[in-house]
C-alpha cells in the first residue's frame, strides 16, 4: 500500500494517481509509511530543539532580570548567561550538522569562547592563554589524533584503549607544564610524570595482549587460566 504525499489517504501501489486527490505521484513515487516515520522523527527532532532553544534565551531573559533587580547591576547572570549560551551553541551544532569534523571543530571554538569569556568576566587573573588555550588546544588535538588512529586501525580493540591511554598520558604532561609556567614561569614535573608512566605502563601492557590475541592466542592461555 502507498500513502498519498498530497492528501495522506492510503491507496493501492497499482495506481497511477491518489484516487481520491489525484494527485501525480510520478513526480517523485509515493511514499511509504517507512518514510512517514522518518519525516516524523525529524519533525520531532526539529521541534525539540526549538523548544530548547527558547527555554534556554528565556531563562536568559529571567537571570537578567532577577540579577538586575535584586542585585542592582549584572553579576551572577553573565556568567549563567555564558554558559547557556554555550550549551545552546553545542546543541544547534549537532542538530544541524553529524559530520563528526564540523562538530568537533564547533565544540573547540565554542569551548575557547566560553573560557575567554569567562576570563574577560572575571579580569583577576589572566588565565586564558597561559592555561585555558594550551590544555583546550592538547585536549583537542589529542582527540583528532585518538579518532584518527582508530579510523585508520585495521584491528579495532584493546589497542584503541591503549591509544587513549598513550594520548591522555601526554595530555597530563601538558596540563602540569601550563599551570606550573603560569604560577612559577618554570616547568617542574611531579604529579603528572607518574601518572604518564602508570598510563603508558598500562597502555604497553593493553598494546602486547591485543596483538597476541590477534594472532589467534586465546586469553586463557597467555595468562595460563
Amino acid at each position: 500500500m502507498a500513502i498519498c504525499r498530497f492528501c495522506g489517504v492510503e491507496y493501492d501501489d497499482s495506481l497511477i494517481t491518489c484516487p481520491l486527490c489525484n494527485g501525480d505521484e510520478k513526480r517523485s513515487g509515493p511514499i511509504s509509511p517507512a518514510d512517514i516515520l522518518d519525516i516524523s522523527k525529524g519533525e520531532n527532532k526539529r521541534q525539540l530543539w526549538e523548544l530548547t532553544m527558547v527555554l534556554l534565551f528565556s531563562a536568559m531573559i529571567i537571570a537578567l532580570a532577577i540579577d538586575g533587580v535584586f542585585g542592582k547591576k549584572m553579576l551572577w547572570s553573565l556568567y549563567a548567561n555564558v554558559s547557556l549560551l554555550y550549551v545552546a551553541s553545542i546543541l544547534t551544532v549537532t542538530h544541524f550538522s553529524k559530520n563528526y569534523w564540523i562538530v568537533s571543530s564547533s565544540l573547540f571554538i565554542s569551548t575557547l569562547a566560553l573560557l575567554f569569556a569567562l576570563n574577560m568576566l572575571t579580569m583577576i587573573h589572566n588565565w586564558f592563554l597561559p592555561i585555558a588555550l594550551p590544555i583546550t588546544s592538547a585536549l583537542y588535538f589529542f582527540s583528532l589524533i585518538v579518532v584518527f588512529l582508530a579510523s585508520k586501525s585495521k584491528y579495532k580493540g584493546l589497542n584503541l584503549i591503549a591509544i587513549m591511554f598513550f594520548a591522555l598520558a601526554v595530555f597530563v604532561l601538558v596540563v602540569e607544564s601550563s599551570i606550573d609556567l603560569y604560577k612559577n614561569s618554570i616547568i617542574s614535573l611531579q604529579w603528572s610524570v607518574a601518572a604518564a608512566a602508570s598510563l603508558s605502563l598500562l597502555a604497553f601492557i593493553l598494546v602486547y595482549i591485543h596483538y597476541r590475541l590477534k594472532r589467534g592466542r586465546k586469553l586463557e592461555s597467555l595468562f595460563h587460566v
